[in-house]
């Protein structure tokens, strides 16, 4: 039956230019209503562009989230009148997480989301899921407007810094846990703390503030049953569109795709770099041999130099066993 219904409204060129003037509608009455108009004075107006500052005005926002039921109802009117109604924020989704971000700037990106129990029992099925903890690298602000009778577990780990390694990540610890109330708002620097929800009854409703502003360049994940380093990935927007477009450019095999690649080689981000490097290796690994060589013998990051040179040990093998 739903997909039917689905199928009609794709086939009804008045139906989707409806919904989108909804939408559209909709987005202009939240960008110049009152709740928009108060977080952008609470940005505009901060003593100073620092971490505590901004954490100092979310906490101020978030005493209020009366603006949260409003925006909900707006949103379920919405749905009641079009079910195929999309909601003209941008969505975000975890495995145990899905909201929409309703305000963003460069300094703070706010969403209000919901956590299912059933997606928490989800991720505990799933192969890591149980015991892995992850540090965002960003410092967030979480309100839990509606609580679901959960119990937090935190924990913490040597902070994140721009010279992190895998070398270096120690290992992460469990510091306690509490049960949670409505309207409990926690901050958590996700430089060196994170939390867990160990336990729920009921589906939970959260907002959360990130906070751009001195965000670690990397998010990285422990094992909480071993307390062991399992992995990192990049935070940046900017960090990830070059790794993605350096390996476009390599499939690309396109003339000059070496001297483009090429250019990310200084990048202040040492995985960028050695991303990068693996890239001219795999378009032209004869002309990438001279700055491989450069990066294990100089890269400022020990974790770069220590894969480069495991790369050349690799490359100069043969020749040894020739010469012998």
């Amino acid at each position: 039956m739903v997909a039917q219904l689905f199928q009609n409204w794709l086939a009804d060129p008045g139906a989707q230019r409806r919904m989108r003037q909804a939408a559209g509608g909709f987005a202009a009455q939240w960008n110049c209503g009152a709740t928009h108009r108060r977080f952008d004075e609470a940005m505009a107006s901060l003593p100073e562009q620092s971490v505590d500052a901004v954490v100092e005005a979310i906490r101020t926002l978030f005493a209020d989230d009366i603006w949260v039921d409003s925006l909900i109802e707006g949103l379920a009117d919405q749905l009641r009148a079009d079910p195929f109604f999309d909601p003209p924020f941008r969505a975000i989704n975890s495995d145990i997480h899905n909201g929409l971000i309703v305000f963003e700037d460069e300094r703070v990106s706010i969403a209000a989301g919901v956590v299912t129990v059933t997606q928490l029992a989800g991720k505990k099925s799933a192969k890591r899921g149980a015991t892995s903890v992850g540090f965002s690298g960003r410092v967030s602000v979480i309100k839990f407007a509606k609580a679901g009778g959960a119990r937090i577990g935190f924990w913490e780990a040597p902070r994140i810094t721009a010279g992190f390694s895998a070398a270096q990540a120690g290992r992460c610890r469990h510091t306690g846990s509490r049960d949670i109330a409505d309207g409990d708002i926690l901050v958590i620097d996700g430089r060196h703390q994170s939390y867990v929800i160990e336990h729920a009854s009921a589906n939970l409703v959260m907002l959360q503030a990130e906070i751009n502003l001195d965000q670690a360049p990397l998010g990285v994940e422990y094992d909480s049953a071993s307390r062991t380093y399992v992995g990192c990935s990049a935070n940046g927007d900017g960090a990830s569109r070059i790794q993605m477009i350096t390996t476009l450019l390599r499939k690309l095999d396109r003339a000059g795709a070496f001297e483009a690649v090429a250019d990310f080689r200084d990048h202040p981000d040492f995985f960028v770099r050695w991303h990068v490097m693996k890239e001219l290796l795999g378009i032209d690994a004869a002309a990438a041999l001279p700055h491989l060589k450069h990066m294990a013998a100089r890269d400022p990051h020990p974790e770069a130099r220590r894969a480069a040179r495991q790369v050349l040990d690799r490359l100069e093998a043969p020749k040894s066993r020739r010469a012998a």
